[in-house]
């Protein structure tokens, strides 16, 4: 079937043998229990009103129709942000090597509550040390005119928290979300150990999914 790659799970200690996953369910089964990390979850996705390096205004509302990977990070950590966007760039690669780059959008938020002007050019450059491609990866920021806790607010509707701690630190967990093209949040994975693959077998199930497709065919026509 086009659009569809074979998925190796390896479970720690034990052998598995190759799946092919021909659904999603498929899909939640064959990791459940093999990916220690992955929360699959369904609920609707926080929606957000940021704008990207160019300063043109993006929400979650207008990426409906492609499954989104999105991670938030305080781009002047030094430490554990860096990580995750080395994990980020690994997955965009193996997203878009599998063909899906029209299906799937990479989002960063920053959680930083330094001005806008510096920021932005902090996050180029992580485009650039990274080799993230930009034709589907967006990083956002607030606007000037948004108050400076605004994108950690963003991150804590997702659950997740960015406590200021001294200049040039915020105490956070790392995870990687998973939203599908309706707009719903469907998995976190949480930290850095989980198996790259894995995700973006689970990213390939929700692209192929035709409830989704179908839901998101009724929410256009509504």
């Amino acid at each position: 079937m086009k659009g569809w790659i074979i998925i190796v799970l390896m479970a720690t200690g034990s052998a598995t043998a190759p799946v092919a996953a021909h659904s999603l369910k498929d899909v939640e089964s064959a990791l459940h229990g093999r990916e220690r990390y992955a929360q699959f979850v369904d609920t609707k996705a926080p929606d957000f009103q940021l704008t990207d390096l160019a300063g043109k205004p993006l929400s979650l509302t207008n990426l409906k129709g492609q499954v989104v990977v999105l991670n938030f990070i305080y781009s002047r950590c030094t430490d554990v942000c860096p990580l995750h966007m080395v994990r980020i760039a690994k997955l965009q690669s193996m997203v878009n090597t599998a063909g899906m780059q029209n299906q799937v959008q990479f989002v960063t938020i920053a959680t930083d509550e330094e001005d806008v002007k510096s920021t932005r050019q902090i996050m180029a450059g992580y485009a650039k040390s990274y080799g993230l491609d930009t034709r589907n990866w967006r990083f956002l920021y607030r606007t000037s005119a948004q108050p400076a806790g605004t994108t950690r607010q963003v991150a804590e509707a997702y659950g997740l928290k960015f406590t200021p701690a001294g200049k040039g630190v915020q105490m956070h967990g790392v995870v990687t979300h998973v939203i599908d093209q309706t707009g719903r949040l469907r998995a976190r994975f949480h930290g850095l150990k989980f198996e790259p693959v894995h995700l973006v077998s689970y990213v390939n199930a929700l692209a192929n999914d035709d409830h989704n497709k179908q839901s998101l065919g009724r929410l256009k026509g509504s």
